[in-house]
């Protein structure tokens, strides 16, 4: 039986649409109801998430923006990590190009120096509006803390722009495609799977009682700490091998692992 389920949202909780299956609803509220903790594990800021465990019903463990910060069932802080200023600064340098749109992302609030018919695309994406703040580097470089930049554009400048953060960053960061046309940055260290395994340890859970489920480069860190994990169908190919099953689904992965 397991004791802790770990669900990403966009592209496996969450369609397109961000709606959500009433199937998959019912199985986590069955699930909950059997003991089973629940945590969302996504790129996604807290104030976001918070709307998906409206919609769910019941309380969740959170892994938001991709590890930077975990939350407890009643919204309290258990860790957060953030970029020093000065790697903050230079990764806002890096990826200020006009042909990418970065989003800068804090524990408070998603920002943009400036909003344009861009970021306003891109700010659909989210479940809460973009914040325009237009003393935003002066901001960071006063010490406001940035937990994850998310970097939008065409693949290939993307794919470009991952090889030349590594060249010039390594292990000060962390950073991987969230999107299929996005990337994800955070502080070296901090991953989706790092953060199930601390929130394993605080509940006092065994590998073997874990599970999760997603469908991006982001997830492939926690399908490595949980026992059990599953691909959505629709994963890439690199996905779908490295998980130990695949569903069309997160209801259906949840009637396999309460079937046990």
């Amino acid at each position: 039986m397991i004791k802790l389920f770990v669900s990403d949202i966009d592209g496996t909780l969450m369609d397109r649409n961000k709606q959500i299956r009433k199937e998959d609803i019912d199985a986590i509220r069955l699930a909950h109801r059997q003991g089973v903790h629940i945590c969302l594990a996504s790129g996604r800021m807290h104030e976001e998430i918070k709307v998906v465990m409206e919609l769910l019903g019941v309380p969740c463990y959170a892994v938001c923006q991709n590890g930077a910060t975990i939350m407890d069932q009643g919204g309290a802080v258990i860790r957060a990590s953030t970029f020093q200023a000065d790697l903050a600064l230079a990764l806002q340098q890096l990826t200020a190009p006009s042909d990418l749109v970065t989003v800068i992302c804090g524990s408070e609030g998603n920002y943009v120096a400036r909003q344009t018919a861009e970021t306003e695309l891109v700010g659909t994406r989210f479940l809460t509006p973009l914040i325009e703040r237009r003393q935003l580097i002066e901001d960071m470089a006063n010490g406001m803390p940035v937990t994850k930049f998310s970097i939008y554009g065409e693949v290939p400048l993307l794919e470009r722009m991952l090889e030349t953060l590594d060249e010039r960053f390594a292990d000060r960061i962390t950073a991987s495609f969230s999107d299929p046309d996005g990337i994800d940055v955070m502080p070296g260290g901090v991953d989706k799977g790092a953060a199930v395994e601390a929130l394993m340890q605080l509940l006092d859970i065994r590998r073997e009682e874990t599970a999760c489920i997603g469908d991006s480069f982001n997830d492939l860190a926690m399908f490595r700490i949980c026992s059990r994990s599953f691909a959505m169908s629709h994963s890439h190919d690199t996905v779908l091998t490295t998980a130990t099953h695949r569903a069309d689904t997160v209801g259906q992965a949840l009637n396999v692992l309460l079937a046990v």
